[in-house]
């Protein structure tokens, strides 16, 4: 029996550091001897994996790179990156309501949010920067989740 490895996963692993992980398999670009929906949009794209990260190539919901990273399968609609039930609020949140401690002589001030201050000056990056900015993605659901359930809690503590 034989056991090569064709090119193509070879520079997939490299690209994802998957080798050794369940994508380390022809299951990534393959449904048996045919070629599944991910197969095809790496092909297409002039065999650029970079290039389709941000399409769905399976119709599942998740970008192929989310599915990559979470080490599902890209091409399978079936494997996709578990979720967790969201907590949503009874009523709508307003994040912009008064707190509870201002009263009509006391109005609330909105001060403009900076991550700069006289302390901690910005600082620019240089125009020669190699690192590449990634755009927020699924890092970010845990924390509006989280936020969500304080105001959640919050308000129903001011029920009571």
């Amino acid at each position: 029996m034989a056991s090569a490895k064709p090119s193509f996963l070879t520079s997939f692993n490299q690209h994802y550091e998957t080798a050794g992980t369940r994508l380390d398999s022809c299951t990534t670009c393959h449904n048996g001897e045919a070629i599944n929906p991910y197969g095809r949009a790496y092909l297409g794209s002039g065999r650029d994996f970079t290039s389709i990260e941000n399409l769905d190539s399976d119709g599942d919901g998740f970008t192929n790179l989310a599915e990559i990273k979470a080490l599902n399968f890209p091409g399978n609609p079936d494997d996709h990156p578990q979720t967790t039930s969201e907590i949503i609020p009874e009523t709508p949140v307003n994040v912009t309501e008064p707190s509870v401690n201002a009263t009509p002589e006391q109005p609330t001030t909105e001060v403009p949010v900076s991550n700069a201050t006289p302390e901690q000056p910005t600082t620019e990056v240089p125009d020669n920067a190699t690192e590449e900015q990634e755009s927020p993605g699924f890092e970010a659901i845990p924390v509006v989740v989280g936020l969500l359930a304080v105001v959640c809690l919050m308000r129903r503590d001011i029920r009571k």
